[in-house]
C-alpha cells in the first residue's frame, strides 16, 4: 500500500515513515530540504518530494492511503491558540478526493481527556467534523500528551477514556497510526488512546 504521509517533519512522524517501511508500506512525504529529505528515507520513506508552495499532488500521486499529523501535534499546549491549519487540512481532503484515496487516519490535536471548554480552541475540533462528512473512511485517533521516552507497544483506548490519562512516547503514538490503516475495527470511527498495559492491536480490536 502507498501511504502518503503528511507532518513526517514531527517526531512522532519519523517513526510513522519506519513502522511504515517495516509493515511493507510504502511511504511517501514530503520535506523542505533535500537534507530532510535524506534523513526521511534514511528512517524508510520510499519517496520524499520538496515542498513546493504547499504542493503535495506527487505525494498523493497513486495513493492509498493518507496519515495526517497536524503541524503542532499532540505535544502542544492545550490553551494554544492555533494548533492546526485547517485550510491545510481541508487542501489535502479535497486533493485526497481528486486522487480518489479513500482511506485517511488523523491524528487529531484534541487531546485524550481535554477537557471540553478547550477542544474548540483555535478550532481544534473542526478538522474531525469534516472527516466525518468527507465521505472518506477515516479514523480519528485522540491521543493523550506525547513525549521523547521509549516506546512500551501497549496502550489503553476506547471512545472515550475516563479518569487519568498517561503521558505516550512518540513511538508508541506513531504505531497506534499504522496499525488503524487496516484494522477494520478502526474504520469511520473517533476514539482515544492512551499509555496503558494493553498491546496495540489488541487493544484496538476490542473498540
Amino acid at each position: 500500500m502507498k501511504v502518503c504521509v503528511f507532518g513526517s517533519g514531527e517526531a512522532v512522524g519519523e517513526h510513522v515513515v519506519k513502522f511504515l517501511d517495516a509493515a511493507g508500506h510504502d511511504a511517501a512525504t514530503m520535506a523542505e530540504t533535500e537534507n530532510r529529505a535524506e534523513e526521511l528515507k534514511m528512517h524508510g520513506a520510499a519517496e520524499v518530494f520538496i515542498s513546493e508552495s504547499g504542493d503535495f499532488s506527487k505525494a498523493l500521486a497513486g495513493a492509498d492511503a493518507i496519515i495526517y499529523m497536524p503541524g503542532a501535534g499532540s505535544g502542544a499546549a492545550e490553551s494554544q491558540d492555533a494548533l492546526v491549519d485547517h485550510d491545510a487540512v481541508s487542501a489535502a481532503l479535497e486533493a485526497a478526493r481528486h486522487e480518489q484515496v479513500g482511506r485517511i487516519v488523523y491524528l487529531s490535536a484534541v487531546r485524550t481527556g481535554e477537557p471540553e471548554e478547550t477542544k474548540e480552541t483555535g478550532g481544534k475540533h473542526k478538522p474531525e467534523a469534516w472527516m466525518e462528512e468527507s465521505g472518506l473512511t477515516y479514523t480519528v485517533i485522540r491521543v493523550s500528551k506525547a513525549v521523547s521516552k521509549p516506546g512500551k507497544g501497549t496502550i489503553e483506548a476506547a471512545e472515550s477514556l475516563d479518569g487519568e490519562v498517561a503521558d505516550m512516547p512518540y513511538e508508541d503514538v506513531a504505531a497506534v497510526l499504522v496499525e488503524a490503516l487496516d484494522n477494520e475495527n478502526t474504520f469511520r470511527k473517533t476514539f482515544e488512546v492512551t499509555a496503558g498495559e494493553t498491546g496495540i492491536k489488541e487493544a484496538m480490536d476490542a473498540l
